[in-house]
């Protein structure tokens, strides 16, 4: 994709306009609208960016619209699409039909639209993503980077029944770069669609598992970088995954993309994981910035903002939390073995 170019009198041309698109249902909004102002604060190009939804939340996407507000090289348009067009396709607990959303993109972007960048609403931008848009893809349909390297008897047991190669990296779904002119000439969502439709509930991971078996051939390898999942940069996966660790460790320096892709979302209660202060630091620029997650007591509510504070100054409540829990756990496992600890000491552990 051309960045710049030079008109015929000689003068500059205006840059191109890059193609963003998320895709959430309403509770998503927000996360969605943090993970855009991280691609809007990395990126100087003009952007559009584009979000899909089967929701009509007004209140909501006037938040997401003040969210990108502030940045003038940023367009913002919302594609409505009927529920009904996800009918029938394979959900459970983890995923919603927004999932499949992506596949639609072909469709409901305009057609002067040859090239959008999806983005997950779990993850943080941290570099411009020009650099990602002008990418030559080789012919391939869409780009992405490798999924973490799982390596097991039941994961090459599923992957053959659901036809998916074994001699290819499985690529993650969370970063896509798509040729939309590729998608629309070969029908490639519609056959998405039939597969997911076929599969099922065999689908554990559902939009990922199709992209993987139907396009396993069309598509291109981004560098880790551009998808760095947080699980990369702690101790157990230098154990659990040591290739992976071994071909992260330029991406772990300098990750382009950071992604939340683990259960423990930064957003929720009394979670912690790797990085989380980069997703409140930009939810701190959206109307959300203040938001706590649904169900909470007031006292939750007032721990939860309590911990979002200390992050600003670099203290995560949760790692402390964490860590007492762990030392707990080591005294009392001590003390049950006799070493010394009176019962009395046992007894104000079990509090």
């Amino acid at each position: 994709m051309r960045a710049t170019g030079t008109s015929r009198e000689g003068c500059p041309a205006a840059p191109e306009t890059m193609h963003l698109l998320f895709c959430a249902d309403r509770p998503f909004f927000q996360h969605a609208a943090v993970a855009a102002v991280s691609a809007a604060s990395a990126t100087r190009g003009p952007l559009q960016v584009h979000l899909l939804t089967c929701d009509t939340c007004p209140e909501e996407e006037a938040c997401f619209r003040a969210a990108l507000a502030p940045f003038a090289h940023v367009g913002i348009s919302i594609h409505r699409v009927p529920a009904a067009r996800l009918e029938g396709l394979f959900v459970d607990r983890h995923l919603s039909a927004a999932a499949y959303l992506r596949f639609l993109a072909p469709e409901v972007l305009p057609k002067a639209v040859e090239r959008v960048l999806y983005l997950d609403c779990d993850l943080i931008v941290l570099d411009d993503v020009a650099q990602l848009l002008r990418l030559d893809l080789e012919g391939k349909a869409v780009a992405a980077a490798p999924d973490l390297g799982w390596k097991d008897a039941a994961q090459g047991a599923r992957f053959r029944t659901l036809g998916i190669p074994l001699d290819r990296a499985y690529v993650n779904s969370g970063v896509l770069l798509m040729d939309l002119g590729r998608w629309r000439r070969d029908g490639l969502s519609q056959k998405l669609f039939d597969y997911v439709a076929r599969h099922g509930s065999l689908l554990l991971r559902h939009d990922q598992d199709a992209l993987n078996a139907v396009l396993a051939e069309d598509i291109h390898l981004l560098d880790r970088r551009w998808n760095l999942q947080v699980l990369l940069l702690s101790p157990w996966a230098k154990r659990a995954l040591p290739e992976d660790r071994q071909a992260t460790v330029a991406a772990r320096r300098d990750p382009a993309i950071l992604h939340f892709s683990t259960a423990e979302k930064p957003w929720n209660f009394r979670v912690w994981t790797r990085r989380r202060e980069l997703y409140f630091r930009f939810r701190a620029r959206t109307p959300w910035s203040r938001a706590v997650p649904e169900g909470l007591t007031a006292a939750q509510a007032w721990e939860y903002d309590l911990a979002r504070r200390l992050l600003r100054i670099g203290l995560d409540l949760y790692l402390v939390r964490g860590a007492v829990l762990r030392l707990r756990k080591i005294l009392l496992a001590q003390a049950d073995r006799g070493r010394g600890w009176p019962s009395a000491a046992r007894r104000l552990m079990n509090r």
